[in-house]
């Protein structure tokens, strides 16, 4: 398979680039691990006790620690957040760490052939503005420093948190880029991650309004709008979590992460049945009500009074609702997703999808159904990336080869690298119009 060069890595997290290897390392060297972040999440999903005490004594090898580490078969979103959580337990992420570790997973990203990477950072729910402060200090001076010997730009983006307090998170941040040149210079996005049940982005549309407007009086500071989205909806169905890939779309995303539910073959979920929150089925029809001409134009579509009939029924009982996933509902997702793809292409909006990722936390059957292959056969900006590629033990150059291996022509995957130059933090937010 090709070798690709000059990679352009957009959907990276900073921890979880860490290799194993090094994080073993960081383990070792911290006299005071904070296990309960990890052990509670672990012992709750696998009903096994992590002793410890002697935890450098049960994992006294490299590989045995791997194999706690690596995330490398098909699992829930929440089996993934609890490897990231030895991640978070095993390490100080003190500034010190941060600045390290930024210099160094900068250096890693260079010796994989990527020239431009932004990292992504989340910060403690109970940080201060302080703590916001110094850390993301800390990261932006590591990544100049890298910068400075190896032949690789990096930048940051710092990941709010979806629970109400991201505004307060946002504005220690923008106070940051004004009082730190360094900062100003290498902070150049927002993100939100982590668990999406519960947290739909009809909540964040007056605050992506407001970031907006920012952008538009403060362009030096400008931030770009960077949202997980349509990766995990055990509380929704398809439909639904198509609807807020439109929405956050809509709203002003810059760029979408994953975005599972829009790509992935559904001919699987044939006969089965998820249950709905009451509030997202009522959400999704009158959504399709207030677009259904629009929404119909894309293929085969029920009638606007099916869906009357929907909303009339779910507002007449507080129960949440059994969505059978049967010949009319396939039917109506397929249509509704060539709608959302379409909204996507007219609002600029970028995909970033992660084939290792999307293929183990999505549980896809096989690599051929993987979202970017059907991404990559629309006009859709689009963008790959590794997501994590401590955890699932991959590289950037990795994800591209899984991608020729599905059929996706080196063509089509060289203009997807070229084109990535383009969709940067930097430029979409309008902070910059020149490409890396």
């Amino acid at each position: 398979m090709k070798t690709y060069s000059d990679l352009i890595e957009l959907h990276s997290h900073l921890y979880g680039s860490l290799s194993a290897e090094i994080l073993y390392e960081i383990g070792k060297n911290n006299p005071n691990p904070r296990w309960h972040i990890f052990t509670e999440s672990y012992e709750k999903l696998f009903h096994k006790k992590i002793d410890t005490k002697n935890f450098f004594k049960t994992f006294d090898s490299l590989d045995k620690f791997k194999e706690l580490y690596y995330f490398l078969e098909k699992a829930p979103f929440e089996v993934f957040q609890s490897k990231f959580n030895l991640i978070i337990a095993l390490s100080r992420f003190n500034p010190e760490e941060i600045r390290e570790i930024s210099k160094n997973v900068l250096r890693e990203s260079a010796n994989k052939g990527i020239k431009y990477s932004e990292f992504r950072i989340m910060y403690s729910p109970m940080a201060l503005e302080s703590d916001y402060l110094e850390r993301t200090l800390a990261a932006c001076i590591g990544l100049s420093e890298g910068e400075k010997y190896y032949n690789v730009k990096g930048r940051l983006v710092v990941s709010l948190h979806r629970n109400p307090g991201f505004e307060d998170q946002y504005s220690w941040l923008k106070k940051a880029m004004q009082e730190h040149k360094i900062i100003s210079d290498y902070l150049v996005g927002i993100d939100f991650c982590n668990i999406e049940e519960g947290y739909s982005p009809k909540y964040k549309k007056d605050f992506f309004k407001k970031v907006l407007q920012d952008n538009e009086l403060d362009q030096d500071n400008s931030l770009a709008i960077l949202y997980h989205v349509g990766e995990s909806f055990q509380d929704k169905s398809h439909l639904s979590a198509c609807r807020w890939i439109a929405e956050s779309s809509d709203f002003g995303a810059h760029r979408l992460g994953h975005c599972i539910a829009l790509g992935e073959k559904i001919d699987k979920y044939f006969g089965i049945e998820r249950l709905e929150l009451r509030e997202e089925f009522v959400d999704t029809n009158e959504y399709i009500l207030s677009n259904y001409d629009d929404i119909s134009q894309f293929g085969k579509f029920s009638e606007y009074e099916y869906f009357q009939s929907n909303l009339s029924k779910a507002n007449s009982g507080n129960k949440d609702i059994t969505i059978s996933y049967d010949d009319t509902f396939l039917k109506n997702l397929e249509t509704f997703r060539k709608y959302v793809i379409q909204k996507l292409i007219k609002n600029d909006t970028v995909v970033e999808s992660c084939p290792s990722s999307n293929f183990l936390i999505g549980m896809i059957d096989t690599y051929e159904n993987l979202p970017v292959k059907v991404f990559s056969e629309t006009n859709l900006k689009l963008t790959i990336g590794a997501d994590d590629p401590g955890i699932f033990n991959i590289d950037l150059q990795g994800e591209y080869k899984i991608c020729e291996s599905i059929g996706i022509p080196s063509d089509k995957l060289k203009s997807i690298i070229l084109n990535s130059k383009q969709y940067t933090s930097e430029i979409l937010s309008g902070k910059k119009n020149i490409a890396p």
